[in-house]
């Protein structure tokens, strides 16, 4: 058992090794034989006629074409890529700060309807400051606009 394995690990790396060969070489030809049959390889038939095709590079490369590969700051070298768990972390971290962010806001808008609520709910003559300064009585439908306005951000956003 233990020399069948060790024979087919050989027999793998010996085929990576002869298939790295094969796909470094940079000329293919290509050729009809007398049944139409296309074939291709790496070395001419020397009764055919061929075509010859140049390989440019590899289709299957890990590293990115020289205009993707070169940094936006020459000076600084290219930092290495997350890995795709942790873009997901980063973009689980990125969503639960935006979501506080909006948790305070939401609480910070409900402490200040409720500010509101408590002006406009008890009085129906309520005084207020206009920008040039005077003091004038808020008339009684902008005053239930506004109280309404406020009751209903309330209901729907703040916890009781």
């Amino acid at each position: 058992m233990r020399i069948a394995m060790f024979i087919i690990t050989v027999l793998i790396a010996t085929l990576q090794f002869v298939a790295k060969d094969a796909m470094a070489g940079e000329e293919i030809y290509r050729w009809v034989d007398e049944d139409g049959v296309v074939h291709f390889g790496d070395q001419a038939p020397a009764h055919t006629a061929v075509d010859e095709i140049t390989i440019q590079q590899s289709m299957s490369r890990a590293t990115p074409p020289p205009s993707e590969s070169t940094p936006a700051n020459a000076d600084q070298p290219p930092g290495p890529q997350p890995s795709i768990a942790q873009q997901q972390r980063n973009e689980r971290a990125k969503k639960r700060e935006e979501m506080e962010e909006r948790k305070k806001e939401i609480a910070e808008g409900c402490k200040q309807r409720r500010e509101l609520v408590a002006k406009l709910e008890p009085s129906p003559r309520v005084m207020v400051t206009m920008e040039d300064g005077t003091v004038t009585r808020m008339d009684d439908s902008v005053r239930l606009e506004a109280l309404n306005e406020a009751q209903t951000y309330i209901a729907k956003n703040c916890e009781k």
